[in-house]
């Protein structure tokens, strides 16, 4: 039996998130930061898989709001019918009477894309579990975004569709992969960077490789999504994958919740949250391109970024003419030298201004930026927002009152 009573002053939630894997944690997470913020919230906490049905208790709980993680139409129309506010963090079955909030698929297929093309990748596809609508997002998302640079993506498309929306089943269905995934893996051309739907699939279609004898990342280049750590570190090479921003996604929708039970309006109906970055491990650690001497400059400036390293540089280590060297980086990058220098020198920025405690001073040094206000001039023309804003928003989510 749940305990309905509760003190008024304290909203009593009903937080319906399992929390299994990384992604669920950190929206739990999220959640529990405006909690603390915005006054002591009381949480009725369930490990539950909505696929399974609504709890029974449920039914006659006096609560003030719930968070969940919406499966399926059927439930959405349950809970649409709650006599108090209900936010979705899933975002699948998509009830105009509920509220929700997703990862952005767009957003996390742009960086997947750019990180693959600053990797000189000439091939691409898209491993994920076809009929699920989360893999479909992506999938369909990845497509458009490496149409826009022209680049066509191979699609793994099983034999067999797969009803069931089930998530966890369909992730056990193979977890070793399957002879058609066998197949699909032997036929790609060496140097494909492979995009997969989450870490699980990434994982999988690792082990297929290893069987398939195509190395990772030599031959085929993988990258998961969701960033969870035990995943990708028991993953043989260490997963490459995307961060979301779950965190951010867990605080909005504690937000829009705190807003609904005092009978405010909604900024939006719906609202889709952009990942974080990429967490670089070993599955991806290549630059796909046959042209040693190219290579061996791209490796010299990731490498040497933190050095305050110049065009004269670059030139120097690879022993050849300036011109042949920008020929190569227009041909494969699409940008000259010192614009993959500086572009080298902001991501390494903006991963010490997101992970480290170091001054803009520090950081600028540590990226071969004279100054912290030269620093922060180029930072801005590259990501619109100055640093202290991006390490603002990185670290407290604002939302307004």
């Amino acid at each position: 039996m749940i305990e309905t009573q509760h003190d008024p002053e304290k909203p009593l939630v009903a937080l319906l998130i399992e929390s299994s894997r990384a992604y669920g944690r950190e929206i739990c997470l999220g959640v529990a930061e405006y909690a603390r913020q915005h006054g002591e919230w009381n949480f009725v906490i369930q490990e539950h898989d909505l696929r399974k049905g609504i709890p029974d208790w449920l039914a006659n709980w006096k609560g003030d709001g719930i968070l969940c993680r919406i499966f399926d139409e059927e439930i959405a129309e349950a809970l649409a019918k709650s006599p108090c506010p209900v936010i979705d963090t899933y975002g699948q079955a998509r009830n105009t009477a509920i509220p929700f909030l997703d990862s952005d698929a767009f957003a996390i297929a742009e960086m997947a894309a750019r990180f693959f093309i600053d990797a000189a990748f000439e091939h691409y596809a898209f491993c994920g579990f076809p009929g699920l609508w989360f893999s479909d997002d992506r999938c369909a998302a990845f497509e458009k975004v490496m149409a826009r640079f022209g680049a066509d993506v191979e699609v793994y498309t099983p034999p067999i569709s797969w009803t069931s929306a089930d998530v966890a089943h369909r992730e056990s269905l193979h977890p070793d992969g399957s002879e058609e995934l066998e197949k699909w893996v032997s036929s790609l051309p060496a140097g494909t960077a492979i995009l997969t739907c989450n870490d699980i699939r990434a994982q999988q279609l690792i082990r297929v490789a290893a069987r398939c004898n195509r190395r990772i990342p030599e031959d085929l280049a993988v990258m998961g999504v969701d960033d969870d750590e035990v995943i990708c570190e028991l993953t043989n090479p260490r997963l490459t994958s995307i961060r979301p921003d779950a965190r951010t996604l867990g605080y909005t929708a504690a937000h829009w919740l705190h807003l609904s039970m005092q009978g405010r309006e909604l900024p939006f109906r719906k609202l889709l949250i952009p990942p974080l970055r990429i967490n670089e491990r070993a599955s991806t650690d290549i630059i796909a391109s046959e042209d040693e001497l190219f290579v061996a400059a791209v490796r010299y400036i990731r490498n040497h970024v933190q050095q305050g390293i110049d065009v004269s540089k670059v030139v120097e280590h690879t022993q050849r003419s300036r011109s042949s060297l920008e020929s190569r980086f227009k041909k494969y990058l699409g940008r000259s030298i010192k614009e993959e220098i500086t572009r080298a020198r902001i991501a390494r920025a903006s991963i010490l201004l997101r992970e480290t405690s170091m001054t803009l001073q520090e950081i600028a040094e540590s990226c071969g930026f004279a100054t912290a206000s030269h620093f922060s001039r180029i930072f801005k023309q590259s990501e619109g927002v100055t640093p202290g804003s991006l390490r603002t928003n990185t670290r407290s989510v604002s939302v307004p009152r």
